[in-house]
């Protein structure tokens, strides 16, 4: 037999015993937090920290060499080294610009 009926179905009753039930119940008051009316760009739902996007970086030539430099007297890459050293600096700015 179908499934198909002529009404839609109708809606749940809501359950007044749990309902009453849980107005009955304390909460602590939630503190009152000052709240910004904005958000940052990176705050956004749809950033991944999964997500790794290219940067171009220009460097001069002898700035580019001293990178090589690093790269082979250390155990980090070129790449590993201006990630940590360049983000550790970009926290530290927006610390300080969105005091």
């Amino acid at each position: 037999m179908s499934e198909l009926k002529s009404r839609p179905p109708s809606k749940k009753t809501p359950d007044l015993n749990a309902f009453l039930a849980g107005a009955e119940e304390k909460t602590a008051p939630k503190k009152a937090t000052k709240k910004r009316q904005y958000s940052y760009p990176w705050e956004d739902a749809s950033v991944r920290d999964d997500v790794t996007k290219v940067y171009n970086l220009r460097l001069s030539e002898p700035y580019l060499l001293k990178l090589k430099y690093i790269a082979e007297h250390t155990p980090d890459s070129m790449q590993k080294f201006c990630i940590s050293i360049i983000q550790e600096e970009i926290d530290n700015k927006i610390n300080e610009l969105t005091k």
